[in-house]
């Protein structure tokens, strides 16, 4: 007789083809129940392999009304444009890479675009572009001319590459004091971009040496796809919709997860929705963002999590980055320069800083061509500015980005007016709070790991709430990391079972 908390195995000495929705699951099925929190890139990964290796009972609850998480797509005129993540960051050791690229999905930066940049000041004017030009070159580069444990042994990261940049400054007599502090707060914004964070002297300077960047193309597009495609590759929706396994068919959406019991040895776990239903299941997976845990774990978890885990929830970073695109019928650059550069002087940001209904706008530090979109104009926001952005109503919205564009760019270009601006708003939802995690000074001081956040809560010696999600993985904040954490998951279960 098993015992009550131990999931009942239906074992089979023959092969059984169990269909469901045309698919044909691994044998043999049993029915342990398994419930996942989140149908993001994490938790769709997780579903699928455990459907494809014999779970019969695997439920996804969603707390937003659709699938996806931080992968999400939405119209724009004439094109679907991802709202979250967007392109696949490397070739080497990339599951999503590894998923898409044999299909013909994907395509390299260098096959449509050319890498160019030009820098704009608030009056509108293009400024040095071979010297400026030189001086991005030399920042991108930065990491990689440099040596690891240098930059390890810095106070952040960002010291690191102010220390650098001004001793660089001093080959460049063209550039003057103001353009430097310009510069300096220009790529302070950029590396908030690429790595969430608000402030670059925030970052830790061992992430340099220790994290594992895939090799190949960094920004790898999706063509006139988006990076949601992915979820559909996942579920074997594509590229034969009749292999679809029964995900979505499996996810509760518009419900949102409020606790998770667990506190008595010899009964399953127990989910509570806010809507008061209640669920019962043997292992749970929980995928939400960081921003969620940082936000809810007291309140979510009885009983309390396991210090080390709190300890890496609350001193690992969550970032805050936004994307505002416009859309124009008539688009009104017409030249090769791929990437807009906005220099904000320090006058003018002392000014903005001064006046709260315009500070927000200094997050704003480039405009971008979209691959594939020739209609679109994407603007990238990055630092403290993000939250107060997304809090602004949406005609004052509107009305200043405008006249941000025509600031910058009005002087050069006869520009036109869009038709659609769109901008992102995934750090005031109470479903996210951010959009990915870093490694801070912080981080590095209290000793949290993303590999505590992963470790499984264990009853009776054996998993019982589980956790993916990229912050989870050593790959954080990308979506191969978020794919990558769910199926490691899904094989903890497996390996269980010896499935």
């Amino acid at each position: 007789i098993l015992a009550k908390n131990m999931p009942k195995l239906t074992l089979f000495l023959f092969v059984i083809s169990a269909t469901i929705n045309n698919i044909v699951l691994a044998e043999p099925v049993h029915d342990a129940r398994v419930i996942i929190v989140g149908s993001g890139a994490a938790g769709i990964a997780a579903a699928s392999k455990l459907l494809q290796n014999g779970f019969n009972d695997v439920k996804i609850i969603e707390a937003e009304n659709r699938t996806g998480g931080r992968l999400w797509a939405v119209k724009i005129g004439d094109y679907m444009m991802d709202m979250g993540g967007q392109w696949v960051h490397g070739e080497e050791d990339n599951v999503a890479f590894d998923l898409a690229w044999p299909l013909g999905l994907l395509e390299h930066y260098n096959d449509s675009h050319v890498f160019t940049t030009r820098f704009f000041n608030s009056s509108g004017e293009q400024l040095l572009p071979e010297v400026l030009s030189n001086v991005t070159y030399f920042y991108f580069n930065l990491t990689e001319n440099s040596d690891v444990n240098d930059i390890a042994k810095a106070e952040s990261y960002g010291d690191f590459i102010i220390a650098k940049m001004e001793e660089y400054f001093k080959t460049l007599p063209e550039v003057t004091d103001d353009m430097k502090k310009s510069i300096l707060y220009l790529f302070n914004l950029v590396q908030g971009s690429s790595d969430g964070s608000d402030d670059w002297t925030k970052l830790s300077p061992k992430m340099a040496r220790d994290y594992p960047v895939c090799k190949g193309d960094l920004s790898i597009n999706w063509k006139e796809r988006t990076y949601t495609t992915i979820l559909d590759i996942l579920m074997k929706k594509y590229p034969n919709p009749a292999e679809e396994l029964p995900v979505l068919n499996n996810t509760i959406l518009n419900s949102k997860v409020v606790k998770i019991n667990c506190d008595s040895s010899d009964a399953p776990v127990e989910i509570t929705t806010e809507d008061g239903k209640k669920y019962l299941a043997d292992h749970i997976i929980v995928t939400p963002s960081l921003g969620v845990l940082k936000a809810d774990h007291e309140k979510l978890f009885n009983p309390p999590l396991p210090d080390k885990q709190i300890n890496a929830i609350q001193n690992l970073e969550m970032g805050h980055v936004a994307k505002i695109y416009l859309y124009y019928e008539d688009p009104w650059w017409h030249d090769e320069i791929f990437v807009k550069f906005i220099l904000w002087s320090d006058e003018e940001r002392k000014q903005m800083e001064a006046d709260p209904a315009k500070r927000w706008l200094l997050g704003y530090y480039t405009a971008v061509k979209v691959e594939h979109k020739p209609k679109v104009l994407c603007l990238w926001m990055t630092g403290p500015y993000v939250t107060e952005m997304e809090q602004v109503p949406e005609e004052e919205f509107n009305n200043k980005t405008l006249h941000f564009v025509n600031q910058f760019f009005g002087k050069l270009y006869n520009l036109t007016q869009p038709s659609i601006i769109k901008r992102s708003m995934w750090n005031t939802n109470d479903n996210f709070r951010g959009t990915y995690s870093y490694r801070s000074v912080t981080s590095d001081l209290k000793n949290a790991q993303n590999k505590d956040l992963a470790e499984p809560i264990m009853k009776n010696d054996r998993p019982v709430i589980l956790f993916a999600g990229e912050a989870t993985d050593q790959h954080f904040s990308t979506v191969h990391g978020a794919i990558h954490s769910g199926w490691r998951e899904a094989d903890r279960l497996i390996k269980l079972y010896e499935i």
